[in-house]
């Protein structure tokens, strides 16, 4: 049994970030061009599984090929093993910033750190969520979360790779004056007033 350490994690990690941050806002990408919006009953729920669909798909993808990456499917999801090393899932985050999940054997054995998955000893198990904006219409952060079942140990955000491009958007700013709202004041006709006896 291994405890997740960080400098561990961020060592081998590191070459993937990229590719990591890119498959969940591809995924969440792909989930927009859908354009859903009004025809799902639970609108959260599906996304949340569509979006983690698609996160592993394009992980598995990206990672095609890569030696140093294994891909583990089982019981309808999939886990990362990189370098032999560090175990990974990729997941929705709940209110408190850990991979949200229905409680089953298999995810208490993932989340529990004194535990070791079968065929899967000694590795750094940790989860990279994905958390929404306050109105959930965007990506707000990636982060890497080292936890022992309820217990944060540590965690830290991924953020896109530095050669990204920047774009400099205009300034919401006007070079105008700011002025007030006006409201123009209609008058009665004079039937209205006559109806109303004034």
């Amino acid at each position: 049994m291994i405890r997740a350490d960080e400098d561990v994690v961020r060592r081998v990690l590191q070459p993937y970030e990229d590719a990591i941050f890119q498959a969940v806002h591809g995924a969440w990408g792909d989930y927009q061009e859908l354009n859903l919006g009004g025809r799902l009953l639970f609108p959260g729920r599906s996304r949340a599984c569509l979006v983690h669909d698609f996160m592993v798909h394009r992980a598995i993808s990206a990672w095609t090929g890569d030696t140093a990456v294994r891909v583990i499917r089982r019981d309808e999801t999939a886990k990362f093993l990189v370098a032999d090393q560090v175990l990974l899932r990729l997941k929705k985050a709940d209110d408190r910033g850990f991979g949200s999940n229905i409680p089953t054997q298999a995810s208490l054995g993932f989340i529990e750190q004194q535990h070791d998955l079968p065929g899967i000893p000694n590795v750094h198990k940790i989860e990279v969520v994905y958390l929404l904006n306050r109105l959930q219409t965007q990506i707000d952060r990636v982060v890497v979360v080292a936890r022992d079942g309820d217990e944060l140990l540590w965690d830290y955000v991924i953020a896109p790779a530095a050669t990204a491009d920047v774009i400099s958007l205009p300034s919401a700013r006007s070079s105008e004056p700011e002025r007030g709202v006006r409201i123009k004041v209609r008058k009665a006709d004079d039937d209205t007033k006559e109806e109303t006896g004034e």
